[in-house]
């Protein structure tokens, strides 16, 4: 199972969950449909910095600010996460394991 956590800047650790199997396979297309990039920026700049998905033992995918990091050992690839699709999608999936302040947090910076 795909294990997210919501990278948030706070008092209490990062908020984690897992996805339901329907929903792995949702994630993957959602990740095959977002257009290729050639370079990305993920910046731990603001309170609110993202999701991270361990898809695999192998490989982790960052999402933030539009932008899709998926790390394979030192080897990374970007894609565009056009209209912050994925990024709203993962919120959503998560939004009952969430404290109502990193919830409100997530939708104050993915809606800015």
């Amino acid at each position: 199972m795909i294990r997210i956590e919501l990278d948030i800047n706070s008092d209490r650790p990062n908020p984690r969950w897992r996805l339901a199997p329907g929903d792995e396979a949702q994630l993957h297309g959602l990740i095959a449909a977002a257009p290729r990039s050639a370079a990305g920026s993920i910046e731990n700049t603001s309170a609110y910095r993202g999701f991270v998905a361990q898809l695999s033992d192998e490989e982790v995918l960052r999402v933030q600010r539009g932008v899709i990091e998926i790390a394979r050992g030192d080897q990374r690839s970007y894609r565009i996460d056009t209209d912050r699709a994925v990024e709203r999608w993962l919120l959503a999936t998560g939004r009952g394991s969430l404290e109502s302040s990193d919830y409100q947090t997530a939708v104050a910076a993915l809606w800015d």
